[in-house]
């Protein structure tokens, strides 16, 4: 099932990077053009650099919220293991004073 999983995702990530690379090879995407931002206007440069550097501005943001979450659940895993741990060693004590304590009760043997 895994295997044909990543084979879709594979079939589409190769579509749609067909796609972007058609559509940017047109000469509308090709003609350089000036952005204005707020009031300031760069240089100009073909249409598909605006396009890309969109794209890994976006992907960058992604890897970034991935990085932060994934650093945050290791967080929280860490601290839940440490108190598993801790819960672990008390259960142990108790079963422990408990087998004591019901070993102490019966005497030895009736004679």
């Amino acid at each position: 099932m895994n295997l044909i999983k990543w084979i879709l995702v594979f079939i589409c990530a190769f579509c749609i990077a067909f796609v972007i690379i058609v559509t940017f090879s047109q000469a509308p995407f090709k003609q350089p053009v000036p952005a204005v931002i707020f009031t300031y206007q760069t240089a100009a440069v073909p249409l598909y650099w605006y396009v890309a550097g969109a794209l890994c501005l976006g992907l960058l943001a992604g890897l970034c919220v991935a990085l932060f979450n994934f650093i945050a659940l290791k967080s929280a895993v860490f601290k839940k293991n440490k108190k598993i741990r801790e819960l672990e060693e008390k259960v142990s004590i108790l079963e422990h004073a408990a087998q004591n304590s019901a070993n102490a009760g019966v005497s030895g043997p009736i004679s």
